[in-house]
């Protein structure tokens, strides 16, 4: 591939996702207007870039025009008469009906003064008459790239004009994908803390690239139900809440599962009492999964000051109170009995040792991977004498 061709496919794909995202940024202020949002359809690529429909029937349509350097939108850019000819052909071929649907251009380029796409724009320098003069205008010269675009306007009548540019509005300069992100938060924040809002929108936003992925590999091109993004925002709202944090490695794995090649501390301490191969799988399971949310927690800005260190703290108390508890009926003297309170702690932690981070925190995988945290930098061990022994294995390795 050539450095023009990565170029051109580079910029077409920031003019997918400028669809995508832009579609989702609609949807969700839709949410806000529609009385049902499963009478409402949105989708990219079907009658439009992006467009919406009530029950099947075309509501809104929008073109979006993304340009990763700044320009003007001249009233002979290929970006309007393209657009121009794309919507004539839906009227034409009877997809929308005049007067009962909205065609809106959505350009990161600017709308120079008196310009079609200022007088067909929304703002008080709007002015149908002018532009359908400047356009009848246009539409007589020749130009190679916009001749289907020309004839296109050329075939409709004249009252058909006229109704064809009250439905239209341009609007220039629009935010490029940071700011269309951005614009996701104020709404997200009706919805969860703002310490979340974030983290909120990335959850939504992976969905919605997933659902428009699998849409647009359906022919025709499939929709998606706004009641199903409302489904969605209903179902992890509650996660994103003070009282509670999202579950997002519940059933994750690590790349490599090597049991026997593993000589994290954390394991050699399962090894001091002979724990089985399918303990041991488990553990590094948990312990991946409780590592990575953390992690991921941090990284989102979902955690209060504090907070992991806290919840490490609470673990610990439980861990020492449970070995107390055994110290008190259990005999430590042979071997074998500090391999049998060795076991019993450690099932006493992982079984009845789960504490919630926060009160709606249920799962089960950040209590028993995050002890394996507290035993892998030796804050806490099963065998009696889990530092000396470690410390010696350690020297062996």
């Amino acid at each position: 591939m050539s450095k023009n061709d990565q170029f051109n496919a580079s910029a077409s794909m920031l003019g997918y996702l400028y669809q995508i995202r832009y579609g989702l940024l609609l949807s969700l202020k839709k949410l806000a207007e529609v009385a049902d949002p499963e009478l409402i359809n949105m989708s990219i690529e079907l009658l439009d870039d992006v467009s919406f429909d009530k029950e099947g029937v075309p509501e809104d349509l929008l073109q979006t025009k993304f340009h990763s350097k700044p320009g003007n939108l001249t009233n002979s850019s290929p970006d309007i008469w393209k657009t121009i000819r794309v919507w004539v052909e839906a009227i034409n071929t009877g997809k929308i009906e005049l007067g009962k649907v909205v065609l809106t251009l959505v350009t990161t380029e600017a709308l120079p003064k008196k310009s079609i796409a200022i007088q067909l724009g929304m703002g008080n320098e709007r002015d149908i008459e002018s532009a359908l003069k400047t356009m009848l205008e246009i539409s007589e010269g020749e130009n190679k790239t916009n001749a289907k675009g020309y004839q296109a306007f050329k075939t409709l009548s004249k009252v058909q004009k006229k109704a064809f540019l009250n439905s239209i509005y341009m609007i220039g300069a629009s935010d490029d994908l940071l700011r269309i992100r951005e614009k996701m938060k104020p709404i997200a924040r009706q919805s969860v803390p703002n310490n979340a809002a974030d983290a909120f929108i990335n959850h939504i936003e992976g969905q919605w690239f997933a659902w428009c992925i699998d849409l647009l590999s359906q022919t025709p091109t499939g929709v998606i139900n706004l009641g199903n993004l409302q489904d969605l925002i209903d179902l992890i709202r509650p996660q994103y809440l003070s009282t509670n944090l999202p579950a997002e490695f519940t059933d994750a794995l690590p790349d490599i599962i090597d049991v026997d090649g593993d000589l994290r501390v954390f394991i050699q301490q399962l090894r001091l009492f002979k724990a089985s191969k399918n303990m041991l799988e488990l553990a590094i399971k948990n312990y991946y999964r409780a590592f990575e949310q953390r992690n991921k927690w941090s990284k989102d800005g979902l955690l209060n000051p504090g907070e992991l260190g806290s919840f490490d703290q609470k673990l610990e108390d439980n861990w020492k109170e449970k070995q107390s508890f055994l110290e008190l009926f259990e005999i430590i003297g042979t071997e074998q009995e500090k391999l049998v309170y060795s076991a019993k702690l450690y099932q006493s932690c992982q079984v009845d040792g789960i504490e919630p981070i926060r009160p709606e925190f249920i799962e089960g995988y950040l209590s028993k991977g995050s002890y394996h945290i507290l035993a892998d930098n030796l804050k806490i061990g099963w065998h009696p004498e889990y530092k000396q022994l470690v410390a010696a294995n350690e020297d062996v390795a």
